[in-house]
């Protein structure tokens, strides 16, 4: 028994050791962002991932404050999706619009876009949080769950391990139990 448990010990420490010292992988997996571009009679969002890559083809879904459909489409193929304000607000225009694109595979970016005053137009992502709709640069959002620092990801990889290890000595222990008790 103290052989086994000494095996899997030295495998793990093996493990841990040789881990981070391998050749990075890229990730693939990433949240998603928006990035916002004024113009007099149109806003254009440019949609990302994390990694800076386009939501490219993504269904844009554009729904009134009641839930009703405003507009349906589908980001260009480098992300963008223009939304048409028509110079002055029309007084049908609805006081606020739900912009939700989702792209399939589980990215899904929600904004809330009010069209107030044109000076300061308001764009609210779906966390509550409230970011003025200027020229922007950076990608606006949240980052998905392993976009994690080197050391975290490191700890995290070590912690899985560890778990996979010790349930394979709790069964190992299992089987042998049985085995002795017939």
């Amino acid at each position: 028994m103290a052989r086994i448990a000494f095996a899997y010990l030295s495998v793990l420490v093996a493990l841990l050791i040789a881990g981070p010292l391998a050749a990075p992988a890229p990730a693939h997996a990433h949240g998603a962002g928006w990035q916002v571009e004024d113009s007099a009679n149109t806003k254009t969002y440019g949609f990302r991932y994390t990694d800076g890559s386009p939501m490219a083809f993504a269904e844009v879904v554009v729904t009134t404050k009641d839930g009703k459909v405003w507009q349906k489409a589908r980001t260009d193929r480098i992300g963008q999706f223009s939304l048409g304000l028509g110079g002055t607000p029309a007084p049908d225009a609805p006081s606020e619009l739900h912009i939700k694109v989702a792209d399939g595979m589980g990215h899904v970016v929600q904004l809330t876009y009010q069209p107030t005053d044109t000076a300061a137009t308001r764009v609210t992502p779906a966390g509550g949080q409230t970011a003025a709709a200027s020229s922007a640069t950076a990608i606006q959002g949240t980052p998905a769950l392993f976009d994690l620092p080197l050391w975290a990801s490191i700890l995290f990889g070590c912690s899985i391990l560890a778990n996979l290890f010790g349930g394979l000595m709790l069964w190992q222990r299992r089987q042998m139990a049985r085995k002795q008790s017939n």
